[in-house]
C-alpha cells in the first residue's frame, strides 16, 4: 500500500516477497501528485514505521522489499520511470549525506573530495564546498541522472520556440537565442567549437575569473526562466516546469563530465541547437589512459531527433590523430539510402581535412540498446556515505 497523510492508495497486487529487485509501482494519479517526470532521480527517506521499512517520497511513503537491504536513516536515490503500464521507482543508489567515511573511497574507481570538488569549481557548479555537505540532494542526483537532452531537444526545436514567441514579453530572449544557435545550412568548424566550449565552462565560472562570458543554451534558459517568472500569464506553469527539467540536464551534463575528468577520462555531452533544424546532441569520449599505452582514441557520438530525416546515429572514432572510423544507424531506408551513395564523397572530404577514412559501416535500424545503455550514468560511481 502507499500511503499518502489523507488518503490511501492501492498498487498492484505484487507480493512484496516476489519483488525482489524490480522496481516498486506508482498509480499515476499519485505520481502526478508527486510531480515525477520520466528517468528522474529523487532522494528518498528511509524509516522504520509500525515495524516496516519504509522509503520516503514527499509526503508518500512504500513498504520496501528486504532485497533492497535499507535501513532507517538512509537516504537512497531513485529513479521514476514511465512506460505503458504505468509509473514505478527503482533504487538507482544507497548514497546518505549525514556522514561520510573517508576510508570507504576506493583510490581505483571512486573520486576523491578534494578532485571533484576543484572541478566542479572550475564549472560553477555546485560541490565547491566541502563535499560532505553537497553530496546528496541536488548533486547526487545531478551525477545520477540520466543525460539523453529529451527535455532539452524539445523545448529548443524551432517550431517550439515559435510558440515561446507568441509571448511578446519573450520576443528579446527569442532573439538573443537564434542569435546564438547555428545555422545548419552552413555550419562552421569554428562555430561548432564556439557552440561545445559554451557547454564545457560555465559562465559563473568565467564571471568569477573576469572572463567574457558568450551566450550558451544553459544560460539563455536561465534567462528564459527569469522572465517566465517575471510574466504574470498562468500559461508559464508548463513552460517553467520544462526549463527546468532541461536545465538539470545540461547541470547533470557538466557534474558527470567533472567526475570523469577526475580519473584522467573525458566525457562531454552537449546540445546544439539550430535556426533552422532539430537540435542535435554530441557525446565525446576519451577514456582515461592506462599504464603503457600511448593514448587512446576520441569519438564523438552524435544524436539526431529530426523530424525531417527520422532518428539518426553517427558514432566517429579517430585513432593515431587522424585515422577515422565511422559507424551510423539510421531508422529511415531513405537516408541510409542516401549516406551509402555520399560515403565515398565524405572520404574525400575528410582527406582535404588531413584525416583517413578508414571504414564507414551504416545500419538501416535503431542503435542498438546495449550500446545505447553505455552512454547511462554507471551506479556506484558516486562515493558511499553510510550514517
Amino acid at each position: 500500500m502507499l500511503q499518502g497523510p489523507d488518503l490511501v492508495l492501492g498498487v498492484p497486487r505484487v507480493p512484496l516477497v516476489q519483488m525482489e529487485s524490480k522496481p516498486i509501482w506508482v498509480e499515476n494519479s499519485v505520481a502526478q501528485q508527486l510531480g515525477l517526470t520520466d528517468h528522474q532521480i529523487i532522494q528518498a527517506t528511509v524509516s522504520l514505521n509500525a515495524g516496516s521499512v519504509r522509503l520516503w517520497l514527499k509526503n508518500f511513503s512504500f513498504e520496501i522489499p528486504n532485497t533492497w537491504s535499507l535501513k532507517s536513516g538512509d537516504m537512497p536515490f531513485v529513479r521514476a520511470t514511465q512506460n505503458a503500464q504505468g509509473w514505478n521507482v527503482q533504487l538507482t543508489g544507497k548514497s546518505s549525506v549525514t556522514a561520510l567515511d573517508p576510508s570507504s573511497v576506493n583510490p581505483s574507481g571512486l573520486v576523491t573530495s578534494q578532485k571533484l570538488n576543484a572541478q566542479l569549481g572550475l564549472m560553477g557548479l555546485p560541490g565547491s564546498g566541502p563535499i560532505e555537505q553537497n553530496l546528496g540532494s541536488k548533486l547526487g542526483m545531478l551525477l545520477q541522472q540520466q543525460v539523453d537532452f529529451s527535455q532539452s531537444a524539445m523545448l529548443m526545436r524551432p517550431d517550439q520556440l515559435a510558440l515561446l514567441g507568441n509571448n511578446p514579453a519573450l520576443g528579446p530572449w527569442l532573439s538573443m537565442f537564434k542569435k546564438m544557435s547555428l545555422n545548419m545550412s552552413h555550419v562552421t568548424g569554428q562555430s561548432l567549437k564556439k557552440m561545445v566550449l559554451s557547454q564545457a565552462v560555465s559562465a559563473e565560472h568565467l564571471l568569477a575569473n573576469a572572463e567574457e562570458v558568450e551566450d550558451s543554451p544553459r544560460g539563455l534558459l536561465h534567462r528564459l526562466l527569469g522572465s517566465l517568472d517575471a510574466s504574470s500569464s498562468e500559461d508559464n506553469a508548463l513552460d517553467k516546469s520544462q526549463i527546468k527539467r532541461a536545465m538539470d540536464e545540461m547541470e547533470s551534463a557538466q557534474a558527470q563530465c567533472a567526475q570523469d575528468w577526475t580519473r584522467g577520462a573525458l566525457s562531454l555531452k552537449v546540445v546544439i541547437p539550430f535556426i533552422d533544424a532539430d537540435p542535435v546532441d554530441l557525446h565525446f569520449r576519451k577514456p582515461a589512459r592506462q599504464s603503457g599505452e600511448s593514448d587512446t582514441p576520441l569519438s564523438v557520438d552524435i544524436h539526431s531527433k529530426s523530424r525531417l530525416l527520422g532518428e539518426v546515429w553517427l558514432n566517429t572514432t579517430i585513432t593515431q590523430g587522424q585515422q577515422v572510423d565511422l559507424v551510423m544507424w539510421a531508422a529511415r531506408t531513405e537516408v541510409a539510402d542516401l549516406a551509402k551513395l555520399n560515403a565515398k564523397e565524405l572520404g574525400f572530404e575528410l582527406q582535404d581535412s588531413g584525416l583517413k577514412l578508414s571504414s564507414f559501416q551504416i545500419f538501416n535500424v535503431p542503435k542498438p540498446q546495449e550500446l545505447l545503455l553505455e552512454t547511462l550514468p554507471k551506479l556506484g560511481s558516486v562515493v558511499d556515505a553510510k550514517a
